[in-house]
């Protein structure tokens, strides 16, 4: 009986999958390749088929069966007993939810990021608004109908994004991010480049920027036979299967280290799905275990990684060959300090490494007071240009520069504070590795294939089947500490600034 009734939920999957395949393809052609004036009618759509997949989840066939598996989980062998729980775990997210919110909600999701987009263009969020407002109305229902208890509203959306994260323990980490480098980065800032100044008014052919892309993903081990990469305003990583994760990234003429670093990073990501393990690709097992672990991989490889003095004296040669002139008296040290100079400017994705997590804090404290009712979304834009100011000294002038330079609120709330823990994570690997692997002379050499093995080993290969904090500890063999974080950061810059 509980042969037949797996069996039953694996063809369920089956069209699942292949339902959720067409929404992977519309909803990455639509952020990239999709015309401007086809992208409403891409995200009807997508709706449809969003609106199929709930329908099935939803019914009483499909619930009777995944409860009835999940009460006999422990007959099943490891594998199937994991994915039964992790379908029982999304199955209670939205059992006490209405079909027809469901789809409201879905509908909001869908206009509030045409509605962003529209004011990240024209600086006038106004049409934008009214949704956030409908997206916060519904997490506050969403966190009443999960029927757990919380010492924070919040603690149920962070808890979702990190588990076993909430409030009081980020609440420590952000702490410590105020009292260790908050002080740090205010002096940095205030000290003299080192970087020939040259380098701020330089501009780069696109097309050799696409040619460095091709060079580096393929150094890194992001090749065309399983990945691709697109442009977008906003970078982001979707993927699949471990034999189809696609990134984008976002080409300037004068940004030619944002784009290098993004596609390092989306490529990391995009690197820790493919090195799940090919028998998860059918199961919800599929993918990266938490958002933090997820933003580890993509930090390590984008500045633990690209931005280390060793690997910039390996990229060099390359941008010189194709940048011959632009480069013409840049030196290797140029470009190193350049890379990691420090300033308090105001967007989060060109933000140094030192003020990176600060940009985090200022949106988890305005999530905290939003979820407290502190603040209302009318609030949200002088709120944080008032944080910004205290924390970094400098002041947005508008909401495209400010609070909604980002697209992440228009989809939901709880997730940014895994991007500064994912920096303390990658902290903790980096450490680790060096101890293991002679870091430093791989990346002279540019190979990343013993670099690519160990993340995979320890982390990649998992998926979701391994928590994030089992992970940490199976890779460093010890407990989540981010002090290494902040032992990384002033070693580094200390050094960088002669402290």
């Amino acid at each position: 009986m509980l042969g037949e009734d797996y069996k039953k939920y694996k063809e369920y999957q089956k069209k699942l999958r292949r339902l959720n395949y067409v929404l992977y393809i519309l909803s990455f052609d639509s952020e990239t390749d999709c015309p401007e004036n086809g992208r409403e009618y891409s995200l009807s759509v997508q709706q449809s088929f969003q609106e199929e997949i709930l329908e099935i989840i939803s019914s009483k066939d499909y619930k009777d069966l995944v409860k009835s598996l999940y009460e006999n989980r422990n007959e099943l062998d490891e594998l199937k007993r994991l994915e039964i729980e992790e379908e029982y775990k999304e199955f209670l997210k939205i059992k006490n939810i209405p079909n027809d919110e469901l789809i409201k909600h879905y509908e909001v999701l869908n206009k509030a990021g045409l509605l962003w987009k529209k004011g990240k263009d024209t600086n006038d969020f106004q049409d934008f608004m009214p949704k956030l407002k409908e997206i916060i109305d519904f997490n506050f229902k969403y966190i009443d109908y999960q029927e757990k208890p919380y010492d924070h509203p919040l603690d149920i959306l962070l808890d979702e994004n990190e588990d076993g994260f909430n409030v009081k323990k980020y609440d420590e980490f952000f702490d410590l991010i105020k009292k260790e480098i908050v002080p740090l980065a205010k002096k940095v800032i205030e000290l003299p480049k080192k970087y020939n100044p040259k380098l701020d008014n330089l501009t780069f052919d696109i097309y050799k920027q696409k040619k460095i892309t091709d060079i580096v993903c393929n150094m890194m081990g992001y090749t065309k036979a399983k990945g691709c990469v697109r442009e977008t305003m906003h970078p982001f990583t979707n993927g699949f299967s471990s034999s189809d994760v696609r990134i984008t990234t976002s080409y300037d003429e004068k940004l030619l280290f944002s784009n290098l670093f993004s596609v390092m990073h989306e490529a990391g990501h995009a690197l820790y799905e493919l090195g799940s393990d090919p028998k998860l690709d059918s199961t919800n097992l599929f993918g990266g275990t938490s958002m933090g672990i997820h933003e580890s991989q993509s930090r390590f490889m984008e500045n633990y990684l690209g931005r280390d003095y060793n690997f910039i004296k390996k990229i060099y040669p390359i941008l010189k060959n194709e940048f011959k002139e632009e480069l013409e008296d840049i030196t290797v040290d140029d470009i190193y300090y350049y890379v990691n100079s420090v300033s308090n400017q105001l967007i989060r994705t060109e933000a140094d490494e030192l003020t990176y997590s600060i940009h985090i804090l200022i949106r988890y404290e305005i999530e905290k007071m939003l979820f407290s009712r502190q603040i209302s979304v009318k609030d949200i834009g002088p709120t944080f240009a008032n944080l910004f100011e205290k924390y970094l000294g400098n002041r947005p002038k508008t909401l495209a520069e400010g609070a909604f330079q980002d697209v992440h609120w228009s989809s939901g709330f709880g997730y940014f504070p895994t991007y500064a823990l994912g920096n303390a994570y990658a902290a903790q690997f980096y450490y680790k590795m060096k101890e293991e692997l002679d870091l430093d002379k791989l990346l002279l050499e540019g190979n990343f294939k013993p670099i690519n093995k160990w993340l995979d080993e320890k982390i990649h290969k998992y998926g979701k089947s391994r928590k994030n904090l089992w992970l940490v500890k199976n890779a460093c063999g010890e407990d989540f500490n981010p002090n290494y974080y902040i032992k990384y950061l002033k070693e580094k810059y200390s050094k960088i600034y002669n402290l």
